[in-house]
C-alpha cells in the first residue's frame, strides 16, 4: 500500500505550485508529520509533512517545475510495495527527448569529409561554420563571423572563439545564479494576472504633510517606551487608510469568484521588502487597534515576513494593500492590484514642495498618494471620496488617535 503526496491547494487563489526543495530522498525513512518538500507559491514557501509513516518512493515531480494542484508529487510506500510504473518526470521526459540516435556509418563518413585544397578551413558552400550558440553570442555582440578564427573541427566556430572576440568587458564568465529566480517568477506571474484581468484605474493626490510630521515626532518616543517598538510612518498611513474604510465601506472589500464580498473591519495588507522579493503579510482590525499595539503588530509581521515564516493565514484576507517607498528617493509611483484585493495605495517620500496657503505661495512637506482600484468592485466617484478622506486624516492626524467604535462606521 502506498499514500499519495500531491501538490497541495496552500490558499484559495492557489491553481499550481512547484517543489522548491526535496528534503527526503527517495527511499528515505520518513516519521509521520515529518517534513518532507517544500512547496514555492508567488508568496511564501511551505513545507509539506508526511501523514503517515513508511518510505519515500520515488520522486515524480522536480523541484522547480510547476504543475497543478492535485498533481502527484511522490508516495509513501507503507508496506514496502513500490507503486505501479507511474509517468517519467518532466525533467526526466525532456532528457528523453535531447537524446539522439548513434550517427551511421555513412553520417560519420560525411562528418569528417576534408574540405578541397585552398578552401578556408570554416568556409563550406559559401557558408561559414559555426555552432548556433557562436552564431547566437556573434548577433548578440555585432561581431563579424568572417573575422573569426575557429578552433573546432576543421575550422568551425565555436562559442569560446566568439567570446574571445568580444571585447572583455562585454563576456562574464560567472553565472548569474538567483536562488529565488521561481519565486520571482511566480511573483511576475502573479502580476501578468492581475495587469490582464483587473481593469484598474488609478486617482492620485499631494497632501499637506507638515502636521503628520508633528504627530510622528510627538509619539514616536512615548510609542517606543509603552510598546517596546519604534513608531514607523507606516504605522500612521495604515491607520489613515483605515479611517477611509470606515467612512467609504464600499471600498473595504475583497473579491472571491468575482463577486465583492464586503469586510466588518479595517483588514490591511503591508508590502516589506525581503531578500527573497516582497511580499505583504496582512495586519486585521487596523481601525480599531491603539497606536501602540498597530506598530507592534506591524512589528511582528516585518519580522515573520523577513524570516521566511508567514503562513497563508498571514496574507489572505485584505481589501487593500499599502505600498511605502517614502525612505527612498521617490516622489510618486503606481502599484500593482493583488489579485482578489480592491486597491493598493503607493506612497512616495515625505518632502519639501511649493504649496499654496491662503493665495500666498510657501513651502511645506507634502506626500503624494497614488490610488489603484479595481474598476468591478467600485466606481471612480467611491474611489476619489476614499482618497479624499485618506487625504483628510493625513492633513488633520489627530484622527488617527481615535479608536473607531463600531457604531460610527458607515452604512
Amino acid at each position: 500500500m502506498s499514500v499519495e503526496i500531491v501538490m497541495p491547494q496552500l490558499g484559495l487563489t492557489m491553481t499550481e505550485g512547484s517543489v522548491s526543495t526535496w528534503i527526503k530522498k527517495p527511499g528515505d525513512s520518513v516519521n509521520k508529520d515529518e517534513i518532507i518538500l517544500a512547496v514555492a507559491t508567488d508568496k511564501v514557501d511551505m513545507d509539506v509533512e508526511s501523514p503517515t509513516d513508511g518510505i519515500l518512493g520515488k520522486i515524480l515531480i522536480d523541484a522547480g517545475i510547476t504543475v497543478p494542484v492535485g498533481t502527484v508529487l511522490t508516495h509513501i510506500i507503507v508496506d514496502g510495495d513500490e507503486p505501479e510504473a507511474h509517468a517519467e518526470s518532466p525533467a526526466a521526459a525532456a532528457d528523453a527527448k535531447q537524446e539522439k540516435p548513434m550517427p551511421s556509418e555513412k553520417e560519420q563518413s560525411l562528418r569528417v569529409r576534408v574540405p578541397e585544397a585552398g578552401a578556408r578551413p570554416n568556409i563550406r558552400e559559401g557558408r561559414i561554420l559555426a555552432s548556433p550558440r557562436a552564431k547566437k553570442l556573434a548577433a548578440a555582440g555585432g561581431i563579424d563571423l568572417g573575422i573569426v578564427k575557429g578552433s573546432g573541427p576543421y575550422g568551425r566556430i565555436v562559442a569560446a572563439d566568439v567570446e574571445a572576440a568580444l571585447p572583455q568587458q562585454r563576456v562574464s564568465k560567472e553565472p548569474i545564479v538567483d536562488g529565488n529566480a521561481r519565486r520571482r517568477q511566480l511573483i511576475a506571474d502573479r502580476m501578468v494576472e492581475s495587469i490582464n484581468t483587473i481593469p484598474a484605474f488609478s486617482v492620485s493626490v499631494e497632501v499637506d504633510a507638515q502636521h503628520l510630521v508633528a504627530l510622528y515626532e510627538n509619539l514616536r518616543v512615548r510609542i517606543e517606551q509603552v510598546a517596546g517598538v519604534k513608531l514607523t510612518y507606516t504605522d500612521l498611513l495604515l491607520k489613515a487608510l483605515s479611517i477611509g474604510l470606515v467612512q467609504t465601506p464600499e471600498m473595504n472589500a475583497l473579491s472571491e469568484n468575482g463577486a465583492p464580498q464586503r469586510l466588518l473591519e479595517a483588514t490591511l495588507a503591508m508590502a516589506v521588502a525581503t531578500d527573497r522579493g516582497v511580499v505583504a503579510p496582512v495586519l486585521k482590525s487596523v481601525d480599531t487597534l491603539p497606536m501602540e499595539q498597530l506598530a507592534q503588530s506591524r512589528v511582528k509581521a516585518t519580522q515573520k515576513a523577513r524570516e521566511g515564516r508567514l503562513t497563508f493565514e498571514d496574507l489572505e484576507g485584505a481589501s487593500g494593500t499599502l505600498s511605502n517607498l517614502g525612505m527612498y528617493r521617490i516622489d510618486r509611483f503606481e502599484g500593482i492590484i493583488t489579485p482578489g484585493q480592491t486597491f493598493i495605495l503607493a506612497v512616495g517620500q515625505l518632502k519639501k514642495r511649493p504649496w499654496v496657503v491662503d493665495n500666498a505661495l510657501t513651502v511645506t512637506t507634502t506626500l503624494i498618494l497614488n490610488l489603484s482600484v479595481d474598476h468591478r468592485i467600485v466606481d471612480g466617484a467611491i474611489a476619489a471620496q476614499f482618497l479624499s478622506q485618506v487625504a483628510e486624516a493625513i492633513e488633520n492626524p489627530y484622527q488617527l488617535l481615535w479608536n473607531v467604535d463600531a457604531g460610527t462606521r458607515g452604512k
